[in-house]
């Protein structure tokens, strides 16, 4: 990965402004003559956090005015002196929030902002400079303003086996007692002081986002908010290959699929548990996409670290995964064989590729499983999923498998969305004992089939 974004020209169409990673981490704000790009001029240098792409200019002189920066949560940088008044006087009416300028008059004395909140869906907020005061306009998401507390979302960091640091956020289920940090080991004050730590181990889910090549960011979340509403504590993982925190951390992560990738996430639990956020024998797993690999590689080469999991169409072949990439995906052939750390094309790449897939290895499964796909996924196949179950079939492992005709690589029509929470409701209440929805096959008039149904197989749900 190499840290590179164009950003904007500057007002006389000869200077651009760029996000630089040569030599760098995290990445460099510079400016440079279009005429000759190797004249760089660096205007903000990368510490902690990793320069984003929320820059605002000067709509008539086109100078800088203000950019974020983004570790556990957004930082607004002010560029300049004009309007950093501003930028004090909209941080101080919400002080918890993080403020994002989403635009300006050419006149610079109207704004359309928002803030950034796990706890309430975005405002969209009208900010009139002359007077100094904002007018409210809508709420993204208005029938959620009335559940208040669900996601209390905390940044932290963590150490992987090998050292590595590793970003992280945490949502406890409302109202959960908590431990003080009087009432901890010196060494997990800070945790306690973040309000981490509850007073008792708590059921545990935890996420793991696609890509690999992406990652998880401080904001209003309905699927955190649906499990901590039933019990769960969240763990959301930036693990090794996600982006965002420097090329070292996204790099870390090529060839490391169902290697340093799984165990960064069981790092996770373990740190959990040794916080006493989580018992270690009720901690389930879910992602989509690469996520949903990660489920399949942990209940396969890791069966005994988690209670269960949720795959969401997930590759569990990466020898098929390549063979089938759709045409779109043919530009970023190269940037996944190198985040996988192998190709198809000879035979010992094959054999690498065999070895860290799943599918080879289904008969380890020992936990339970809920697999949910889409048949019109171009990016994963159907095929992935439906080997998977069959594999498991062959050796009697239960499996509960739900298809989505009318779906593709994430699925959209609410009735099927309604449905897929349904589903994994119920799973893991079964699986972990937290509270759920009861739901009943067909109850949302969605197109959803059941192909497998190892709800059967979960015996005794717990209490």
């Amino acid at each position: 990965v190499y840290v590179f974004s164009f950003i904007a020209f500057d007002k006389t169409n000869e200077n651009i402004y760029w996000i630089w990673g040569e030599n760098t981490d995290k990445g460099e704000l510079i400016i440079t003559p279009f005429s000759n790009i190797s004249q760089r001029t660096v205007l903000h240098t990368a510490a902690a956090e990793m320069v984003k792409e929320s820059f605002q200019f000067h709509p008539k002189d086109r100078s800088l005015l203000v950019f974020s920066e983004y570790h556990h949560y957004m930082k607004t940088v002010s560029f300049n002196d004009t309007i950093k008044e501003d930028l004090q006087y909209l941080d101080s009416l919400r002080p918890n929030d993080h403020l994002l300028i989403i635009d300006m008059s050419d006149d610079l004395q109207t704004w359309l902002v928002t803030y950034l909140s796990a706890e309430s869906p975005h405002d969209a907020i009208i900010y009139h400079r002359d007077h100094r005061w904002t007018e409210f306009l809508f709420n993204a998401k208005p029938d959620l303003k009335g559940y208040p507390g669900l996601i209390q979302q905390i940044g932290f960091d963590y150490a992987a086996r090998d050292g590595l640091m590793i970003q992280a956020y945490l949502s406890l289920p409302p109202d959960v007692p908590l431990k003080t940090p009087a009432q901890v080991p010196e060494k997990d004050r800070s945790f306690a002081a973040q309000k981490m730590i509850p007073a008792k181990p708590q059921k545990m889910v935890i996420t793991v986002h696609g890509g690999p090549e992406s990652r998880d960011y401080y904001s209003y979340q309905p699927v955190v908010g649906l499990l901590t509403s039933r019990g769960y504590a969240v763990i959301q993982v930036n693990f090794r290959g996600s982006i965002g925190f420097g090329k070292r951390l996204t790099n870390a992560g090529n060839g490391e699929w169902s290697r340093k990738m799984n165990t960064d996430l069981i790092d996770a639990v373990d740190f959990a548990v040794a916080k006493g956020i989580a018992n270690r024998s009720e901690v389930a797993i879910l992602g989509g996409s690469y996520g949903g690999y990660a489920t399949l590689a942990a209940l396969t080469f890791t069966p005994d670290v988690f209670a269960c999991g949720i795959d969401v169409f997930g590759p569990s072949n990466l020898v098929t995964l390549l063979e089938t990439i759709p045409p779109y995906w043919k530009g970023i052939r190269k940037e996944l064989v190198k985040m996988i750390g192998a190709d198809t094309d000879t035979e010992e790449g094959r054999q690498y590729l065999i070895e860290r897939s799943p599918f080879f290895i289904a008969d380890r499964v020992k936990k339970p499983l809920l697999i949910m796909q889409g048949a019109n996924d171009a990016r994963v196949k159907e095929a992935e999923s439906e080997q998977f179950v069959s594999a498991l079939k062959n050796h009697s492992i239960p499996v509960t498998y739900v298809l989505y005709p009318d779906e593709g690589h994430g699925f959209k029509r609410p009735p099927n969305v309604l449905s897929q929470f349904g589903y994994i409701e119920r799973f893991l209440h079964e699986c972990l004992g937290g509270g759920y929805e009861p739901y009943t096959d067909g109850q949302y008039n969605e197109s959803a089939i059941v192909k497998s149904d190892g709800f059967a197989s979960i015996t005794q749900p717990k209490q």
